[in-house]
């Protein structure tokens, strides 16, 4: 085999004709595409939970925080779904696990979206709002991660923070869509239309975006990891045959599951605190009204959409673990005194502190979307990552704004979510940085090595 012929077989954009690379360019992006649904279907329930609790759970003093209990709960459904859809992912194939997924998603939204209220049904509101958030959080158990499974084995291996880093962007995307969607019905809909009907528009909205996914991720092509996979399993014993990705994964890979864990912690705490949570906060602490936090909301889109590549790049360039270390400290220093600027009332240093928020956050989700899927060998990355992810994104992401609620009702402290984003950052970014693996340009090959995948 020639010099070039290895290298084309351990790097996916070197070596392809030119319609297997626009096949291979046109998967990436319907891949990509996905991180706008998935996260425009959880964010925008954040987004309008204050009209959420009125409508589903009744005006009570503790309505908000059962609402956002209940969308903390769809979160708890996620390492179940991982579990399915990441045996399917490893055993069956990447598309067709991210195929399914997009199924139940539009399901779900439609679900939510025509959901009779409180007035309507009594307590059956909130037990339907439970049940479709759950469906709901059980589909996306494939998503995130198993998108950023799918870019990760179909870029170059100089390119590959750059290339998954659109995951975490697209994901801001998603994001701005819900808050800007929001901000745009709040604008125009009197308060009684958009508590009335103006907020299932935004689920309904939800439910398109998923539905049209089916029909692109068919097209997809699946990517040399998984064809590799495909070509060691006919060649295995039938008794190795049976054996779940997820098992493999915990007795192979405890290693990597736990450091995907630790940075995918930090990269939900940061993320719903700091961009989804920060409109209900400002709410909250500052008592602007619902169209105002959710416009300041929309700059925390924004500024995450243009941050994230370029943090991408440099996770390229200097590698993963210096592009976390310097986030981290930025972090550290910064998040109270930004969360200080949103609770002072004043529009133009709220606008700042919000956009400053973000920029960590976004920084930190972009080289993540790299470096996780890079801590795994190729048998049970689909399984092994999105058991540390979604665990990660239940405790640290769907309860983060829960806790952030309860923490300022009982302590009095407007600051609290800072404190708690802070200390959560302190305590899993230390070890990540001991124990995670730089993978940073090395050939997927070489990423992917096995005993069971890739001879050595």
């Amino acid at each position: 085999m020639s010099e070039f012929e290895s290298q084309a077989q351990s790097d996916p954009a070197m070596g392809n004709s030119p319609q297997r690379e626009r096949g291979r360019r046109r998967s990436m992006l319907v891949a990509a595409f996905g991180t706008i649904v998935e996260w425009y279907d959880f964010s925008i329930y954040f987004y309008v939970a204050t009209i959420l609790t009125k409508e589903f759970f009744g005006d009570r003093a503790d309505s908000l925080l059962l609402t956002l209990g209940v969308g903390a709960a769809g979160f708890l459904f996620r390492p179940l779904g991982a579990m399915v859809f990441g045996h399917l992912g490893d055993r069956v194939g990447r598309k067709s696990a991210l195929v399914v997924s997009a199924v139940l998603m539009a399901v779900a939204m439609l679900g939510i979206a025509i959901m009779p209220t409180y007035d309507m049904i009594g307590i059956w509101a909130g037990v339907g709002m439970v049940f479709f958030r759950c469906l709901s959080g059980f589909s996306v158990g494939a998503e995130y991660t198993g998108i950023m499974v799918f870019l990760m084995e179909s870029a170059g291996s100089k390119r590959r923070g750059l290339a998954a880093s659109w995951a975490a962007a697209n994901s801001e995307v998603g994001a701005l869509l819900a808050v800007g969607s929001g901000a745009l019905l709040a604008n125009l809909l009197t308060p009684d239309a958009m508590s009335s009907w103006g907020w299932r528009a935004l689920f309904i909205l939800g439910a398109i975006l998923a539905a049209i996914m089916v029909p692109l991720r068919k097209m997809m092509e699946e990517t040399d990891t998984f064809k590799r996979l495909q070509a060691a399993e006919k060649k295995k014993p039938a008794v190795k045959h049976s054996r779940s990705p997820l098992i493999i994964a915990f007795i192979q890979q405890p290693r990597a599951i736990l450091v995907a864990f630790l940075i995918s912690s930090i990269g939900s705490v940061s993320y719903f605190l700091n961009i989804t949570y920060v409109p209900t906060y400002i709410e909250e602490v500052a008592h602007v009204k619902n169209s105002g936090s959710l416009a300041l909301g929309t700059i925390a889109a924004v500024v995450a959409i243009v941050i994230t590549p370029l943090f991408g790049i440099a996770s390229d360039r200097f590698g993963r673990k210096k592009t976390l270390a310097v986030l981290m400290a930025v972090f550290i220093l910064t998040t109270i005194p930004a969360y200080a600027l949103l609770a002072d009332g004043s529009t133009g240093i709220a606008v700042f502190g919000v956009a400053f928020l973000a920029v960590p956050a976004a920084g930190w989700s972009a080289v993540a979307a790299a470096m996780v899927p890079e801590q795994f060998t190729g048998t049970s990355r689909f399984s092994g990552m999105a058991i540390g992810y979604n665990v990660a994104t239940v405790l640290f992401g769907g309860l983060s704004p829960l806790i952030a609620t309860a923490l300022m009702s009982s302590t009095g402290l407007t600051l609290a979510p800072a404190i708690y984003a802070t200390v959560i950052v302190v305590v899993a970014g230390i070890p990540t940085l001991f124990l995670a693996r730089n993978m940073a340009g090395r050939p997927l090959a070489e990423v992917d090595k096995d005993p069971e995948l890739v001879p050595a």
